[in-house]
């Protein structure tokens, strides 16, 4: 059947619009604000507010300049959009697991492993979106991360909504004993619990806190790998991961999860650190804990291969890493614990 001259006139005028429209990339969505979170000026203020992206921008056009995130796009669709975009004025929830998950962006971050940080001490959650909105609700997905507009800004009962010193100020607002998020208060923790005891710990006790580390440096076994220094502050996420991990503690299980000042190339060679903490991962009893494999991806002796041979230092802790003594059993923490300084260094 013939096509009517009016509509051969619509067909023109669409094919023509697709091929003149220009190019829409992933950082031109809010140049008001410099970021890709739309603002009450998209579109010029004629967007805001609307649900259905598709009936102003076409698929084959977005993410060009990002080709990994085009093809992600490409396959799932418009229900991305809120994940990067925000919510666009709207009530629609941020979409944030349906692209960064194990198949899609299984390094960004790395989300392997039954633990997260799910909000619950007795049991493990399934993750939600909602979830990672509780820390990151303004996160831009720029691809840098800043604290300020990446992390969650909580009102705290001592210090208001000051700016965040580091990411380790942003940890313990919620991790503390007496001015724990309203929203967020940590349920079934003792007194001695490391999820209540943090900011303690972390401001006056921990070596791997504020407490000025020095002296460690004429201690028996002195030595970090490259990246660290006594003076260091570590931060929590050095050790600890949010997004996933086969330790019921959040500790780092993988050396790409954490210990973020050693040489890149060294985290990427992915140094296991399994922790054996009366159970191993599997669930099965074993005689004593063993901290050593998360220590040493830090810890190295810098003492003679003498020296090393007779505290036990050149063994082996079981990731193909050495550099921690076991004169004494392999498990560090008996000496050197959150909260706890028996003998020189933390």
């Amino acid at each position: 059947m013939p096509l009517s001259n009016c509509l051969k006139i619509k067909l023109v005028f669409w094919l023509l619009l697709l091929v003149l429209m220009p190019q829409v990339h992933a950082r031109d969505v809010s140049m008001a604000s410099g970021n890709l979170l739309l603002t009450p000026s998209h579109g010029q203020g004629e967007a805001w507010g609307k649900s259905k992206c598709s009936s102003c921008h076409f698929m084959s056009r977005l993410h060009n300049t990002v080709p990994k995130i085009k093809v992600i796009v490409e396959k799932k669709g418009f229900s991305t959009c809120t994940g990067c975009h925000g919510s666009n004025g709207t009530k629609a929830a941020r979409q944030c697991l349906v692209c960064h998950n194990v198949n899609d962006l299984p390094v960004n971050p790395i989300r392997t492993g039954k633990h997260r940080h799910d909000f619950n001490l007795k049991k493990d959650l399934p993750t939600t979106s909602a979830q990672c909105e509780v820390c990151h609700v303004g996160s831009d997905m720029d691809g840098t991360f800043e604290i300020k507009q990446d992390l969650t800004m909580f009102n705290d009962k001592l210090v208001g909504k000051s700016a965040y010193v580091d990411v380790n100020d942003f940890c313990i607002r919620c991790h503390n004993r007496d001015h724990q998020q309203k929203k967020h208060k940590i349920k079934n923790a003792g007194k001695r619990d490391q999820s209540i005891a943090a900011e303690n710990d972390f401001l006056k006790i921990d070596k791997h806190g504020v407490t000025d580390g020095a002296e460690v440096e004429r201690a028996l076994y002195p030595g970090l790998r490259e990246g660290y220094q006594y003076k260091s502050i570590v931060d929590c996420v050095d050790c600890h991961t949010m997004h996933g991990t086969k330790n019921p503690g959040l500790i780092i299980d993988d050396s790409r999860k954490g210990v973020f000042h050693l040489d890149a190339q060294f985290r990427k060679e992915a140094y296991k650190a399994e922790i054996f903490d009366g159970v191993n991962t599997n669930g099965e009893s074993v005689p004593k804990s063993d901290y050593s494999q998360l220590c040493v991806l830090c810890h190295s002796m810098n003492v003679t291969d003498q020296e090393r041979k007779l505290s036990g230092g050149a063994q082996d802790t079981g990731n193909g890493l050495n550099g921690v003594h076991f004169n004494d059993g392999a498990d560090c923490v008996t000496c050197h614990s959150h909260g706890e300084r028996v003998q020189k260094g933390l």
